[in-house]
């Protein structure tokens, strides 16, 4: 049996590769987007993809099982329950699908989603039995799939369905059995997974805390209790993956704008601007009214947070090739609508005598300035409930990102507030939709709390 694991950077997403060479067929287990590592990986390893599966509907991520389809022949297999608006295979609990020395039986473990199944997979050319769980969004390694995405009206049937999946339908598996979820460290689907790619039923019995036996009261009380927002565009991406994403097979290109072109866009009130420049770079001078994702392994997922995913965007750099790779992030969380990019950065801008946006950037030793003279300067600190309760700001009011993307903050306009996160990144983020919002003296925390921490004490 060939055996391949693959990780979106920065999304936590693990997608799989299972089939037999001798056979010649495969398989592909939650796919995403961009699929040309499914297709070089089978053509290394002499297999032809023939079925893909998708443990369920996804919320995180635009899955790639059309693109991969198109372009393999491959059939999808989903749950009954998606209610896919394309062209699929129905699968239900229970049914067997062979690809040479592989074997997948099918499990229908609802409680992440209702539409949820795990996939028991046996190398025949070792024994009948079950090697691994690709366990989607059930089972992750050090935790488990959060309940609320469905919605709230279906949270108590979700959280029945999630303690069964866990404690009646993996009961039969025993401990070496190993477990591969559709997720890891970075996800959003979960709460505290760990780093690592994959786990044992017998480990995590063992040091889950939420699979470790518990009765079911004490369960739901844990999975009813408080989760992080859910981003505005997780919706748009169920929606969008429920239909079937529009497909696009080969390399991304962009149309490169003139400042005329983009000044007309900015007209359009469903378009967002959005500057993957560094920190620094924007808090010197932006377009007014955009925001700073930059450009790093998680922008995807701040973007979704942030911007919803049927938003028209430009992307504002100073390197094309910088555009195509941010392109390509956010075609993963169902950015299909991008008009183009202003590659040359703000330059045209400054060449012109336009009057641009400032973000100024503090050093601790600035803001620690700023402090003593001015005793009312407000700290807004957007790091999530685990970071600040690890390591709280002195003095700082603590509003995580996405509650501050859902509900804003409700302070005076002149206020004067310098925004902390980690690390710098997030407060770029929230500075920049302040200054779109009207706010007028707004800063940001050079290095974040990292260097607040790091500081030496003569600062």
């Amino acid at each position: 049996m060939y055996f391949e694991q693959f990780k979106v950077e920065g999304l936590g997403c693990y997608s799989y590769l299972i089939g037999c060479p001798g056979a010649g067929t495969a398989c592909v287990v939650d796919p995403e987007r961009n699929i040309e590592r499914y297709l070089v990986a089978a053509r290394k390893n002499n297999v032809r993809i023939t079925h893909i599966f998708d443990t369920h509907l996804h919320a995180d991520h635009v899955s790639g099982a059309l693109e991969l389809a198109q372009a393999t022949e491959a059939v999808v297999c989903i749950h009954p329950l998606i209610d896919a608006g394309f062209e699929h295979q129905d699968v239900r609990d229970g049914e067997i699908f062979t690809f040479g020395n592989a074997r997948i039986t099918v499990l229908e473990t609802p409680g992440h989603t209702p539409n949820s199944i795990s996939l028991a997979v046996a190398d025949l050319s070792r024994s009948e039995d079950t090697m691994f769980l690709c366990t989607g969004d059930l089972l992750f390694v050090g935790d488990i799939g959060r309940p609320d995405l469905a919605g709230e009206n279906l949270l108590e049937e979700q959280v029945r369905n999630l303690y069964h999946s866990l404690y009646v339908k993996l009961q039969r598996f025993p401990d070496y059995v190993e477990v591969y979820p559709a997720h890891g460290m970075g996800s959003l689907c979960g709460k505290g997974m760990s780093a690592k790619p994959m786990s044992t039923l017998g480990f995590e019995r063992q040091h889950n805390p939420l699979l470790d036996g518990m009765e079911f009261p004490t369960f739901r009380g844990i999975m009813t209790g408080e989760f992080e927002i859910r981003p505005p565009g997780f919706m748009a991406i169920v929606e969008k993956n429920r239909e079937g994403p529009p497909v696009s097979l080969g390399e991304i290109t962009l149309k490169v704008l003139g400042m005329r072109e983009v000044e007309a866009c900015r007209k359009d009130p469903d378009v967002s601007l959005v500057d993957i420049r560094t920190s620094a770079e924007f808090g010197a001078a932006y377009l007014p009214g955009s925001v700073n994702i930059g450009l790093v392994a998680n922008s995807a997922m701040w973007l979704g947070m942030t911007i919803s995913a049927d938003r028209r965007l430009i992307i504002i750099t100073d390197d094309y090739g910088k555009a195509v790779e941010a392109a390509r992030q956010y075609r993963r969380v169902g950015f299909d609508r991008i008009i183009g990019t202003l590659s040359t950065g703000v330059d045209e801008y400054v060449n012109a005598g336009y009057d641009l946006g400032h973000l100024p950037q503090l050093t601790v030793r600035s803001l620690k300035h700023v402090q003593k003279k001015y005793p009312d300067h407000k700290i807004l600190d957007v790091r999530n409930h685990m970071e600040q309760k690890r390591d709280p700001f002195p003095g700082a009011v603590h509003v995580p990102l996405p509650q501050f993307v859902a509900r804003g903050i409700d302070w005076a306009r002149d206020e004067h507030i310098t925004v902390v996160c980690g690390s710098g990144y997030r407060s770029n983020i929230v500075g920049s939709m302040l200054k779109s919002r009207g706010y007028e003296h707004v800063f940001c925390l050079l290095g974040g709390i990292s260097a607040w921490r790091n500081a030496p004490d003569v600062i």
